[in-house]
């Protein structure tokens, strides 16, 4: 046997324990110990009857039990580690593996209470983590290097989420995300966040990498991100590559997101004030970005090397305005372009290194780049060439004035069975009060 995929951890950085249980089976028939800031029983004299069950005369176990994780620190004859009590007879807890040798005494342990994070302990949670599993983590101060080496599968990932007062209550509410857990890593070496070759499989959700001396989230490429921000790192905020849902990048050292050969795709980003790009990939990857915002970076908004390819759907590149800052920069012309708004960049709106056929490029608005609006880069029959009108652009509100509302393309599919409309740019009209901005719901 082996611990269960439905066993829900909790980590509390300021609060929990290094070896603490930490962790209950959902559904299961006992009492959830995980669920409090101090370690529910403290064992120093466990029995080993047989190689699964123990007693302790100290802290009889009971029906209570059932379902909490028991953490096996020590004692000779015992094998330190994470297990879950499966049963209980009498006073007798049966374990899901082998815990140890047969009649051995004197073991200590802990059940209950929160682990204080992933990579602490006599044993750490982020060795013990089983696809299918969720780890939520709490709003408290927390300073780690998260190594995660375990992977979850394509249908049972390992999920990570952020809460601040109870569990849920980040869920997709942006209005709270200034409560989500900060992982500040105050300038110490390394990721916040590093998931090992093999870590495949996550989904990461309202947590915040600050300050890491590397990068904030280096992840292989298939994690899934929710409501994550990336700030203050050393060199990228997000690396190797990322699929993602209102994340945000801002005020690191090298890029917003960088990648070589793996894809981005992302929904409501907001990637800004990088010393490097706003996202890039530097040999093949795709980028595949809508209603997401590139914005004064001191690079380029986006920037596509190598063979790589470029989807940008309702986007919004925005003063990046370094002398030779592009909103878009890309080599290899694989591109679509559709209701995005290029403005006030520091040279080109877009900037091909050669003109080619294999893109597509409409009802797009280019406005105020300091060079010019394109380089070796084709003018749609529907583009604009107008003040974009925001409503706080200095404040991070790319709510879009009159100028460029209803005029995105309209979606008339070919059948012509249905037509939508949409405006250009990443912020759509919020009737009939106007205003707000996704750029401003996901920042800060």
């Amino acid at each position: 046997m082996a611990l269960s995929a439905a066993i829900i951890w909790e980590v509390r950085p300021a609060n929990g324990t290094a070896n603490a249980g930490g962790g209950f089976k959902a559904g299961a028939s006992g009492t959830d110990r995980s669920q409090q800031n101090a370690v529910f029983t403290a064992f120093t004299d466990l029995v080993l009857a047989t190689t699964t069950t123990l007693t302790s005369a100290a802290n009889p176990f009971g029906a209570t039990d059932v379902g909490n994780v028991l953490c096996i620190t020590g004692g000779t004859g015992f094998t330190v580690g994470l297990y879950e009590i499966v049963s209980v007879s009498v006073v007798t807890a049966t374990v899901d593996r082998v815990a140890g040798t047969g009649g051995s005494t004197g073991g200590t342990g802990n059940l209950g209470g929160a682990r204080s994070g992933f990579s602490v302990g006599t044993t750490t949670l982020q060795a013990s983590l089983v696809a299918g599993q969720k780890v939520y983590v709490k709003n408290e101060a927390w300073n780690e290097a998260v190594s995660l080496t375990i992977a979850g599968t394509a249908t049972n990932p390992i999920t990570i989420e952020g809460y601040n007062a109870s569990r849920g209550d980040l869920d997709f509410v942006p209005s709270q995300w200034a409560n989500r857990p900060v992982n500040d890593r105050a300038s110490a070496a390394g990721d916040a966040f590093d998931f090992a070759s093999g870590a495949n499989n996550y989904v990461v959700k309202y947590l915040v990498a600050k300050s890491a001396g590397a990068i904030g989230f280096d992840n292989p490429g298939d994690a899934l991100f929710i409501g994550c921000r990336a700030t203050a790192n050393g060199t990228n905020g997000f690396s190797t590559g990322v699929l993602g849902v209102a994340c945000e990048a801002d005020l690191n050292g090298g890029a917003g997101i960088s990648s070589g050969s793996a894809d981005h795709r992302a929904l409501g980003f907001y990637l800004h004030n990088n010393t490097g790009r706003g996202a890039q990939t530097t040999t093949s990857g795709g980028l595949f970005y809508s209603f997401s915002v590139f914005e004064a970076n001191a690079s380029d908004g986006i920037e596509v090397a190598g063979s790589g390819a470029l989807t940008a759907l309702n986007c919004i590149c925005d003063g990046n305005t370094g002398a030779a800052s592009d909103g878009v920069s890309i080599v290899n012309i694989r591109i679509l372009l559709n209701n995005c708004i290029f403005s006030n960049n520091g040279r080109y709106g877009v900037n091909a290194s050669t003109s080619g056929a294999a893109s597509w490029a409409n009802y797009n608005n280019y406005f105020g780049n300091a060079t010019a609006a394109r380089n070796n880069f084709p003018t749609g029959p529907n583009d604009q060439a107008v003040d974009p009108g925001f409503v706080d652009r200095a404040n991070g509100n790319f709510a879009i004035g009159t100028a460029l509302k209803a005029l995105g393309y309209p979606g008339i599919f070919p059948a012509g069975l249905s037509t939508g409309y949409l405006d250009i740019g990443a912020v759509q009209r919020q009737e009939p009060a106007g205003g707000g901005g996704l750029a401003r719901i996901i920042g800060g």
